[in-house]
C-alpha cells in the first residue's frame, strides 16, 4: 500500500510527463509558454499590463496611501517576526509551549486531503502579492515588462518583471513602496480572512440557517465510528437523546461519557449505536474516532453538495489566512531572494545610516551595511533554529 508521500511522487511523475507531452505536441511555446527542466511552467503575457494600469489609475489615491503605510508595516513585520522567533526558541529551552514553524510541503506537512485547499489558497496569495508589486510599480512610474503565471511542482503562482533601469532611477521611497507592497497586500488579505472566519455564519447567513447540529467531516479507519457505519456527511442532531447544536456541545457531552460506553447517536437519517473506545489522549472518556463541523441547514432547496460548502469554505479561509500572514511576515525578513532583503538593503543605504563607519567582523564598513548584514545573519539563524526545533512535530 502506497503511503501519502509515495502516492504524491507517483502522481507528480504522471502529471509532469503529461504536461511535457502536451507542451511539445501542441507547441505551446507559440503562446509564450516556457517549460523548464526543474518542474516549472511559465506563461508570460503583456495583456495583463492594461488591467494593471487601469487598476493603478482608478484607485491611485488608495494605493498610494496603502503602500506608504506598507513601508512602516514592513519594519514592524520584521521586528515582530524576529521577536516571535527569539521567544519561541527561549520557550523551547525553558520547556514551555512552542509554536511550530514548519515548511509547507505536500505529502509531508500537508496531507493530500488538504492539498486542494492549499493549492487554491496559495494561488490567490501569490496573485495578490505579485499584482500588488505591479500596481505599486505603475503608481511610481516604473514600466512593467511582463506579467505571467507560474506552475512549479504543485504550486500555481504569479510573477512580475519590472524594468531594472526604471527601478534604479526612482527615489528610495518609491523602491521601498514597491518592495513592501506584496507583503502589505498579503497582510491585508490575511486580516480580511481572519475577520471572515470569526464571522463565518454572517458570511453564510444568506443561504444557511444557524448551526443546529454537527456534520461528520472525517471518520478514522478502524475507529468505533467506522465500525458502526458512520460516514462522511452524516449529520448528528443529538447524543443519547440530548439535543446538540454545535461542535462545542458535541465535545462537551462526549467528555462526560466514560470510556468503552455504547453511545446512541441521533442522526438525521436515524439513530445509530456506537460501541465507543477509550480516548487516546484521555483514557477515561469515550472515543468515537470522528471529526465534526457545525451543521448549517440550507435556507432554500439546493443540491446536496451545497451542504458541505461551509466546511470547504472554512478550510479554504483557514489556509488562506495562514499562507497570507505567513507570507507577509516571512517575506519581509532580510534573507536573500526575499523582498525583505532588497527592502532593508535599500533602506540602510540612506545617507543617515552611512555617515559613520564601524568595524564589523574585522572589517571597516558603513553603519548601514553592518546593520543589513547583522539582520540578514540573525534572520537566517533564527529561521533555521525555529524550523529545526519544530521538526519534532513532524517526526516525534
Amino acid at each position: 500500500m502506497l503511503n501519502e508521500l509515495q502516492l504524491l511522487g507517483f502522481s507528480l511523475l504522471i502529471l509532469w510527463t503529461t504536461l511535457y507531452l502536451l507542451y511539445r505536441i501542441m507547441r505551446l511555446n507559440r503562446f509564450g509558454v516556457e517549460f523548464k527542466p526543474y518542474l516549472t511552467i511559465l506563461w508570460r503575457t503583456k495583456k495583463l499590463n492594461r488591467m494593471v494600469s487601469r487598476l493603478a489609475a482608478k484607485f491611485s489615491n488608495f494605493w498610494h496611501k496603502l503602500f506608504t503605510l506598507g513601508c512602516f508595516l514592513a519594519v514592524g513585520e520584521l521586528l515582530f517576526t524576529l521577536n516571535f522567533f527569539t521567544q519561541n526558541i527561549l520557550s523551547f529551552y525553558r520547556g514551555g509551549a512552542v509554536q511550530p514553524v514548519i515548511p509547507l510541503i505536500p505529502g509531508i506537512t500537508i496531507s493530500l486531503s488538504s492539498l486542494h485547499y492549499f493549492i487554491l489558497a496559495a494561488l490567490l496569495v501569490f496573485i495578490f502579492h505579485e499584482m500588488s508589486h505591479a500596481i505599486a510599480a505603475r503608481i511610481e512610474g516604473i514600466k512593467v515588462k511582463d506579467i505571467g503565471l507560474m506552475f512549479m511542482v504543485l504550486i500555481i503562482g504569479g510573477f512580475v518583471e519590472l524594468d531594472d533601469e526604471d527601478m534604479d532611477r526612482v527615489p528610495l521611497s518609491s523602491k521601498l513602496k514597491i518592495l513592501s507592497s506584496g507583503s502589505t497586500m498579503n497582510l491585508l488579505t490575511g486580516i480580511i480572512a481572519t475577520l471572515l472566519l470569526i464571522n463565518l455564519y454572517l458570511v453564510l447567513s444568506p443561504l444557511y440557517l444557524p448551526s443546529s447540529g454537527v456534520v461528520i467531516v472525517d471518520v478514522l479507519d478502524n475507529s468505533p465510528a467506522d465500525s458502526a457505519g458512520i460516514v462522511y456527511g452524516d449529520i448528528i442532531l443529538g447524543i443519547n437523546g440530548i439535543r446538540i447544536y454545535n461542535t462545542v456541545e458535541f465535545t462537551k457531552i462526549l467528555s462526560g461519557i466514560p470510556a468503552n460506553t455504547t453511545v446512541i447517536l441521533n442522526l438525521l437519517r436515524g439513530n445509530l449505536a456506537v460501541k465507543g473506545g477509550a480516548h487516546p489522549y484521555n483514557p477515561k472518556i469515550v472515543y468515537l474516532g470522528v471529526r465534526v463541523f457545525n451543521y448549517y441547514p440550507l435556507r432554500i432547496p439546493l443540491p446536496r453538495q451545497f451542504q458541505m460548502f461551509p466546511w470547504h469554505l472554512y478550510n479554504f479561509l483557514n489556509w488562506f489566512e495562514v499562507i497570507s500572514i505567513s507570507a507577509a511576515l516571512i517575506n519581509m525578513l532580510p534573507i536573500p531572494f526575499f523582498d525583505g532583503d532588497r527592502f532593508f538593503e535599500n533602506l540602510f543605504k540612506h545617507p543617515i545610516f552611512n555617515r559613520r563607519t564601524i568595524f564589523f567582523m574585522n572589517r571597516k564598513m558603513a553603519l548601514g551595511k553592518a546593520l543589513t548584514d547583522t539582520l540578514r545573519i540573525a534572520s537566517i539563524l533564527l529561521l533555521l533554529l525555529n524550523i529545526s526545533q519544530s521538526m519534532g512535530f513532524i517526526y516525534p
